[in-house]
């Protein structure tokens, strides 16, 4: 490489816009960072490559954001080291050792002196190496300085862990590839809570109200209901995607799902019992990558298992649903699940979580108000108990949307699948949480636009804005 000069990235980065990255001031050590509200909701994201990270850092603030990073799913391939010491360290470290995939440098410096430490640091990296400056100020001429001399990025404070990571992933990303779709997971509580109905029924009104092209994948292969819910007898597509993971791409991913519709294409499974259920996570990884590439827009449809390929899965999606009844097993599980979901994924949007069969006992079940303090979550979507609906939908191979006295359920999950699609929930005001005759839920947003209640099955919009 020529002296002085880094190895160029195969992808030029973009010029930082004004104030970017940051979200105001740096959190304190041991301070949480706030969730930063979604930036791109076309764009899905995948963990980085497995590469190593060395960074050398002159102030603490930025040392703690770096190692938040290594909570993040993102990053959970890489192996990340932090020192101190800024751009003066680095040469000197890198004298002795061989360098990392990638470097990571905090410097205040500018002006000759940054260059001629940055032209040191040049001709200690071996080819290959990137490296990702911090600076101090947003400065588009000095930008221009560091990319012509082969810097793949340079970042501002104040950082977010999260403008970090994709900073970093955006090096990374293969450029014959550059789709990555967003993916939502739906997982119940516990067994028998409708997480499957919903999921199917969301799939079908992002396809069919609200025309997104969208991708439902059902992963369970011992007792999936996608095949019996859009009548697809024997079909065993989820097994063969994971019959063949090493060569699992777009292009056997789209051959193996059906088109439903013009915007809904499926992964059924056949739910047989003839054969035992894979188990490697690699392989729902790469079924769940592959899905990334073809659809921009994908709902799982997972079992109630606790394994590591459904932890993985559920850590590494752009949403998880999760639905739950007013119980006292299903406040627990939900407590459980939230906790673990906010713990493994600090950077992302909280869990969605909806309350399904509410009324079905309302002198015992635990009210909504009750369920979402001790659950540390107020309910998003609360949906009353209609079972008429969901069997004779059930029973007659149709969806929701068919049954008449589904309309208010069918008009939560529209609600529901806006969230998904556009990353907020409209912005119709907090919903009043009034009993009815029935014990039921109301609508709440104003008597203009409130829903004649049908009797069977209400629903309550609990969350103005969740981003």
């Amino acid at each position: 490489m020529p002296q002085g000069q880094f190895p160029h990235p195969q992808m030029p980065p973009q010029a930082p816009m004004p104030g970017h990255p940051g979200m105001g001031h740096a959190p304190a050590m041991g301070q949480r960072y706030a969730p930063l509200e979604e930036e791109n909701r076309d764009k899905g994201e995948k963990p980085l490559p497995s590469i190593s990270v060395q960074a050398f850092c002159d102030r603490q603030e930025t040392a703690h954001c770096i190692n938040e990073t290594t909570r993040d799913w993102r990053m959970k391939r890489t192996n990340v080291k932090i020192y101190m010491g800024g751009l003066p360290a680095a040469i000197e470290f890198y004298r002795k050792e061989n360098t990392p995939s990638l470097i990571i440098i905090e410097s205040g410096m500018r002006g000759d002196e940054l260059f001629n430490q940055l032209e040191q640091l040049a001709s200690v990296c071996d080819e290959g190496t990137k490296v990702v400056m911090i600076g101090a100020a947003n400065d588009i001429r000095l930008y221009r300085q560091l990319m012509d001399q082969g810097v793949s990025d340079y970042l501002v404070p104040p950082l977010h862990p999260l403008h970090v990571i994709r900073a970093l992933g955006e090096l990374y990303a293969d450029p014959d590839q550059p789709f990555i779709g967003r993916v939502a997971a739906f997982f119940g509580a516990k067994g028998g809570v409708g997480s499957s109905s919903l999921a199917h029924n969301t799939a079908w009104v992002l396809s069919e109200t609200l025309m997104q092209e969208t991708a439902l994948i059902d992963l369970d292969a011992s007792w999936g209901t996608t095949g019996l819910d859009f009548s697809y007898d024997n079909m065993s597509g989820l097994e063969e995607a994971l019959g063949e993971p090493d060569r699992l791409d777009e292009t056997l991913m789209d051959r193996i799902m059906i088109r439903h519709t013009e915007k809904l294409s499926i992964l059924p499974t056949s739910g047989s019992l003839n054969t035992k259920p894979v188990m490697e996570s690699a392989s729902y990884e790469a079924v769940v990558n592959a899905v990334r590439g073809i659809s921009p827009l994908s709902i799982l449809d997972l079992p109630h298992y606790w394994t590591d390929w459904t932890t993985n899965v559920l850590t590494s999606v752009d949403d998880v649903v999760i639905t739950s009844t007013p119980d006292l097993a299903g406040m627990r599980n939900t407590k459980n699940l939230i906790e673990f979901l906010k713990t493994q994924r600090p950077n992302d949007p909280d869990p969605i979580l909806i309350l399904n069969c509410v009324g079905m006992s309302s002198k015992t079940e635990i009210t909504v108000k009750d369920f979402g303090a001790m659950v540390g979550h107020d309910p998003d979507i609360v949906i009353g108990w209609d079972p008429d609906s969901h069997f004779q939908a059930t029973n007659e191979g149709k969806m929701l949307s068919d049954i008449k006295t589904a309309a208010s359920t069918v008009e939560g999950l529209a609600y529901l699948a806006n969230r998904l699609r556009t990353g907020s929930f409209n912005a119709r005001g907090k919903a009043d949480v009034a009993p009815t005759k029935k014990g039921l839920l109301s609508i709440g947003g104003g008597k203009s636009d409130k829903p004649k209640a049908d009797g069977k099955s209400m629903f309550s919009f609990l969350k103005k804005d969740k981003g």
